[in-house]
């Protein structure tokens, strides 16, 4: 009965989703404890490196310029929100002004998309430079050695699975 459903090619696309997903926040946090082991960090920085790596992301699948890779990049952005409104939960936000602080957060993801789509589609290695010391958790005497560090990861990302 339900094995017609385990072949349709929208399950294997869902799968594949949720996998990628699923490295995005692995990598994030691979990033998180390799370079910035040394402070803690609050919501707000967790979010702005989560977002650039999803950023890498995206753009890679910008670059296959197909149907699946839109698909891909759509489910991944609806993981993304889902996963912002189970925060939001678990921090205890009720019900009623859930919805104000997703959209608030999907409103700055979508921003860092326009700042960074630009430098990425150019290689402005010194325009990422400055958009990382604009963040503000990137120590001014460290940030070339993380720029070069995130530079390399998003390489990494771009020719992994091409």
């Amino acid at each position: 009965m339900f094995f017609k459903y385990f072949n349709l090619k929208k399950n294997n696309h869902n799968n594949q989703s949720f996998y990628l997903y699923q490295e995005i926040v692995n990598h994030s946090n691979d990033f998180i404890k390799n370079n910035l082991n040394h402070r803690n960090l609050n919501f707000n920085e967790v979010f702005e490196i989560f977002s650039v790596v999803i950023i890498f992301y995206l753009k890679k699948f910008k670059d296959k310029d197909n149907v699946e890779s839109k698909n891909l990049s759509q489910t991944i952005i609806d993981s993304f929100v889902t996963d912002l409104d189970q925060h939001f939960r678990e921090q205890g936000i009720g019900d009623m002004s859930i919805g104000k602080y997703v959209k608030k957060y999907v409103k700055k993801f979508y921003y860092r998309l326009k700042i960074l789509d630009p430098i990425f589609e150019n290689d402005l290695n010194e325009e990422l430079l400055n958009y990382l010391n604009s963040l503000g958790f990137v120590n001014k005497n460290n940030s070339n050695e993380l720029n070069d560090q995130l530079l390399e990861f998003f390489r990494e990302i771009k020719n992994n699975n091409e």
